[in-house]
């Protein structure tokens, strides 16, 4: 913590800003740069104790707009349900940039009783009366922006009943219903916020209450209302938003026909054409003629946008791909590396398959295996390989041991695939011994589910190796295991290893570890795994404690002692407001970043100091999801290796929309520094993962990103500054 927030806090602790005064809200911040600081480090620090919540319960009486706001954000942050109380007031500030806030942050304090369990009443009645409360407030608000946010907002609440979804629905009606004139821009604010809460609505509550036929038909008049050609492209963009999102929600109702789709296949925004496909593929057997279908599909195979083909693609290899190859064919020569791709998997699905894809997969996988550690050319012919393996093994087989010999690692990780799909199981053990953690963890699941526990050997050996992933996978491999003495001490041994590195991150691992030797072990381990009961990780030490007393009758305390919590420093990320990221792709060229300082400091933080230590240079984007995200930035080249301390959450009211840039989490609060760039709009992700930055200029650089894809440097320019060197090039 540095100087301004340790003042703050030891003045609020000692009653500074506690007494009566400031309950009269007249209380004067001598350092507006140490309450800033103060309620960030809150924020960031889950407001543990009294007088850290303190803080921000008194922060959010402050007279400054922007310090009411960023107090109130934080709030939300904290999802504590019982929080409403303080943060209602604020949907009466007198700025409306807080009422939206306020409005935000009742939404995300009630954001996880959507896995209430067996509190489901009281769920309920955190949930409905944050939803009278803005249902009360939206009927004397008229600020545009506003409403739309207090319409979102009643969207995303985690309904518990039929009666709540249909409240929530009279109310979105209301907001989109209030922006009747076409020529208001800002009427688009209302629209959207009406979207995005239908889109929200309908997708959580598709098998609690069918959408009503007042909200459809707004919905379809939403999606297929014609852009304005006067309008300017963010204007336009917006528009483009509000059709997508109407169109979502239609889907995720199922109150398509084709009429809509028809619509949607030929509007100009090549995402309203994506989902047309996407809503072709949802709709119920029957409910659309075939022969239309088909047309749709056909004609989306021939679309300009890769995206739209992609999808196509992707539908018409789950419908009509056994009658007719030809478009999966010619789709191997795509001009995008996605559906060329997907072209080759789909040539390896089961049933007959003619010579031509036959001789054509043969040609993909044989080609320019000397060049695969440098030329792209390796993701075709590793998929080509596969794709052979399934419909044609003898053919797969004489080219396999190349692919097991290639130097480049990705290709190895395919040969343990390819080995496995033809169950050549001394391909696979001996690709079990590769160097590269994710080639043995590929050739790993092969020989599990060839051999079984007669694997164990292998399995037990792995836990030695440092991956996070590979250990994992192992531990979870071992389940029932009849070599319980073998595996007990090795499972106890990595999670003394893994326990010493202390890093967040490896919780994962350790869970899958601790679940083994719970299984697999008995009373005689009590001793080794009750100090565990005070480990730096609750759930660790929870979990620990849980297995002790399980064997023994007898539950340690339970006492976890967390890692401190290395703070940023607030206007040390101010200074990158004019900052521009240049991610260098290696052979693909780059791409740039606007980091959104007041939305995710802390992310930044973290990011931009990883950034300029040279952390992100030479890694790759290991996970590559067409029309989803990409994801990259782990040392491992996968899920389970990350930076080690967490990063907190900072989600707000930035949206997934394509160019958006997350972080990689596996549940609250657990970012491990790899980065996510949207290649579509992915507004189910929103308020569960954090937005920090966008993509200003070069989406089709992240477009073309392709499964491990090397990040050759991570630059932060600041405009007013030098350039950032590299620090590779530093002594």
């Amino acid at each position: 913590m540095n100087k301004f927030g340790r003042s703050f806090i030891l003045y609020c602790v000692m009653g500074g800003l506690a007494g009566p005064a400031w309950d009269r809200g007249a209380v004067a911040v001598e350092d507006t740069r140490a309450l800033r600081q103060a309620i960030f480090e809150a924020e960031d620090s889950r407001a543990p104790n009294d007088a850290s919540l303190r803080v921000l319960t008194n922060a959010v009486k402050n007279p400054d707009a922007d310090i009411q706001r960023m107090a109130v954000r934080a709030l939300g942050r904290l999802e504590r349900p019982e929080l409403g109380d303080v943060i209602a007031p604020l949907l009466s500030a007198a700025n409306a940039s807080v009422r939206a806030e306020a409005a935000n942050a009742l939404g995300q304090s009630v954001h996880a009783l959507k896995s209430a369990g067996g509190e489901q009443r009281s769920a309920s009645v955190f949930v409905t009366a944050v939803a009278d409360r803005l249902s009360a407030r939206l009927v004397i608000e008229r600020d545009p922006m506003v409403r739309g946010v207090f319409g979102q907002t009643l969207g995303r609440l985690p309904y518990k009943d039929a009666a709540g979804v249909s409240r929530a629905e009279k109310a979105l009606l209301t907001v989109s219903g209030s922006a009747t004139d076409p020529t208001d821009p800002a009427r688009l604010q209302a629209l959207h916020g009406a979207a995005k809460g239908f889109e929200s609505l309908l997708r959580l509550n598709a098998k609690t209450a069918a959408a009503g036929q007042a909200a459809v038909a707004r919905l379809r008049a939403m999606a297929i209302e014609k852009p304005k050609t006067t309008w300017d492209p963010p204007t336009t963009e917006k528009a483009a938003r509000i059709r997508r999102l109407s169109l979502m929600a239609l889907i995720a109702a199922n109150r398509l026909d084709e009429t809509l789709i028809e619509a949607a296949a030929s509007d100009p925004d090549d995402q309203m054409r994506r989902l047309a496909i996407v809503g072709l593929g949802a709709m119920p057997p029957g409910s659309n003629p075939e022969p239309a279908s088909e047309r749709l599909v056909r004609r989306g195979l021939q679309d300009a946008s890769g995206m739209v083909r992609y999808e196509s693609l992707r539908l018409f290899g789950r419908t009509t791909l056994s009658a007719d190859l030809a478009p999966v064919l010619a789709a191997v020569a795509d001009p995008s590396s996605h559906a060329a791709l997907l072209a080759i998997d789909l040539l390896g699905q089961s049933g007959p398959r003619p010579e031509k894809a036959v001789d054509l997969l043969k040609r993909l996988a044989g080609s320019a295996l000397a060049e695969l550690p440098v030329a792209k050319t390796w993701h075709g012919a590793a998929h080509a390989l596969v794709s052979l393996a399934r419909v044609e093994p003898d053919s797969a087989r004489k080219l396999l041991p190349a692919f097991a010999a290639n130097p480049a690692w990705p290709v190895r990780m395919y040969a343990a695939r390819a080995a496995g799909v033809l169950k050549d199981v001394q391909t696979l053990e001996r690709l079990t011994a590769d160097p590269h953690d994710n080639v043995c963890g590929a050739a790993l699941s092969g020989l599990v589910a060839l051999k079984a526990h007669e694997a164990d050997g292998t399995l037990i050996a792995a836990l030695e190796r440092p991956d996070y992933q590979l250990i994992l996978t192992a531990a979870n491999a071992l389940k029932e295991s009849p070599s319980a003495d073998k595996a007990v001490p090795a499972l106890l041994a990595a999670l003394a290893r893994l326990t010493g590195q202390k890093r967040d991150t490896s919780r994962d691992p350790r869970l899958a570890l601790l679940e083994r030797i719970g299984e697999l072990g008995s009373a005689v381990h009590a001793s080794s795994l009750a100090p565990y009961a005070e480990d730096f990780d609750p759930r660790i030490a929870e979990t620990s404690a849980a297995i002790v007393e399980g064997w023994t009758g007898r539950k340690p305390a339970v006492r976890p002692r967390p890692l401190p919590i290395k703070h940023a420093r607030l206007e040390d990320v101010e200074r990158l407001r004019t900052a521009t990221v240049r991610v260098t792709m290696a052979g693909n060229g780059v791409f740039e970043l606007k980091l959104l300082t007041d939305e995710a400091p802390a992310t930044i933080a973290r990011f931009v100091a990883l950034a300029r230590a040279g952390y992100y240079n030479g890694l790759t984007f290991h996970r590559v999801a067409p029309n989803y995200l990409i994801q990259g930035g782990s040392p491992g080249a996968n899920e389970f290796m990350g930076d080690g301390p967490y990063l907190r959450d900072e989600v707000g009211r930035e949206s997934h929309l394509r160019g958006s840039v997350g972080i990689s989490t596996r549940g609250r609060d657990t970012g491990d520094a790899q980065i996510c760039p949207d290649v579509c709009d992915n507004v189910r992700l929103d308020h569960d993962y954090t937005v920090f930055a966008r993509v200003t200029s070069g989406m089709d650089v992240v477009d073309r990103v392709l499964e491990c894809d090397i990040i050759e440097r991570i630059e932060v320019v600041v405009a007013s500054g030098p350039k950032e060197p590299d620090p590779r090039s530093r002594s």
